[in-house]
């Protein structure tokens, strides 16, 4: 399955993320999540809230904003 995560990223000083959108393949919604923590640059706030939005797509979607330039 593929998905579509929204997460707070950077290091911009006390209180200040910039939103980044990242697109990953896994099992499940829950190994997406767990998965989606051990990325570069995510903001590691209390009960795991760096992480805004999952959403499924397809693997047409999926390949569409992989191979976007």
């Amino acid at each position: 399955m593929y998905y579509k995560l929204i997460m707070e990223t950077g290091h911009l000083g006390a209180g200040k993320s910039v939103e980044k959108v990242k697109y990953c393949e896994g099992d499940d919604i829950l190994s997406v999540f767990e998965k989606a923590h051990t990325f570069p640059r995510v903001k590691k706030k209390e009960r795991r809230r760096g992480i805004i939005y999952i959403q499924q797509i397809s693997r047409s979607e999926y390949l569409k904003a992989l191979y976007r330039t």
